[in-house]
């Protein structure tokens, strides 16, 4: 195992790191800006600049998960059919993809891209339907909260490995795993290279607490809907490729309760009815995944 300290030391070090799609930063910006001062045509500028996301990115507007009613054959038509905010989306999680590749030890690259876009796409919802003001925040917190994987892939992927067998023999968070073969978990890695890589602020804060968010003061709300989102995602099988063994009354998870304090909309909220309708929502991620991943690696 490697010491703690040489792996944050490793961590930390980009150079040992894959390097962040050059298109993603400038998304992620445009997506902390307001929808009416977004620019159209800079956006199909910054996905066609790079062959492949652009492809991937009409991979995914074309698959049922985004619901467009007819073939869309160019970035510039499918921001017309889909319209800015979903094409932004479906880039910024094109370019998770093309970030999340090189040493997979054995974690498979599809089963890490199903549940961050599975996790992004029902934090969304959920931050719709209690009321959070960001939809397209929670969307993006979502999708990058396990970043932390792919850095420990990199930088220590035998440890990592160990740390994925236990989790699968023992049936346990993969997190848990990790801090025992580790000594530190994906969401500790992820916020040194989210800091590192300069990823925004409040993201880089719900990706280290996406697991205890009542200890993230600053962005409490978001990372409890991440918290949320994920614990749904994993327990319904689409997490980091094995099976739990809890039962969760999400109602008395200290994420929901936090967000009871801040939301008229939890009072009361019909869990057992958003459960079933995210289900629809997850299969359908996997299925996508799997058709556009084996299709373009």
């Amino acid at each position: 195992m490697i010491a703690d300290c040489q792996l944050v030391q490793k961590l930390k070090s980009t150079c040992d790191l894959p390097t962040l799609p050059a298109v993603l930063m400038p998304l992620l910006r445009y997506l902390e800006r307001p929808l009416d001062s977004q620019d159209m045509h800079e956006i199909v500028r910054l996905i066609s600049q790079d062959e492949t996301l652009a492809a991937r990115c009409l991979q995914l507007a074309n698959s049922p998960l985004y619901g467009c009613s007819h073939e869309v054959q160019s970035i510039q038509s499918a921001v017309v059919s889909l319209g800015l905010q979903k094409i932004h989306e479906i880039a910024v999680s094109c370019s998770l993809l093309k970030l999340a590749s090189g040493r997979w030890a054995d974690f498979s690259p599809a089963v890490f891209w199903a549940h961050s876009l599975a996790c992004a796409l029902v934090s969304r919802e959920f931050a719709i339907r209690i009321g959070f003001p960001l939809p397209p925040k929670a969307y993006a917190a979502g999708l990058l909260h396990d970043i932390g994987v792919v850095a420990l892939l990199w930088a220590a992927p035998q440890d990592f490995r160990r740390a994925l067998q236990m989790a699968h023999g023992e049936r346990i968070p993969l997190h848990e795993a990790e801090q025992r073969v580790l000594g530190i978990t994906h969401a500790d890695a992820g916020r040194i290279v989210g800091q590192c890589w300069g990823l925004p602020s409040e993201i880089v804060e719900v990706i280290a607490h996406h697991h205890c968010p009542q200890r993230a003061p600053a962005t409490a709300v978001l990372a409890s809907i991440v918290c949320v989102s994920d614990l749904l995602c994993r327990l319904h099988g689409i997490g980091h490729g094995q099976q739990e063994n809890c039962e969760t009354n999400f109602i008395e998870e200290p994420a929901f309760t936090l967000l009871t304090a801040q939301f008229s909309a939890l009072h009361p909220f019909d869990w057992a009815r958003f459960t079933f309708e995210m289900e629809g929502l997850v299969a359908e991620v996997q299925e996508t995944v799997s058709r556009i991943y084996g299709a373009g690696q």
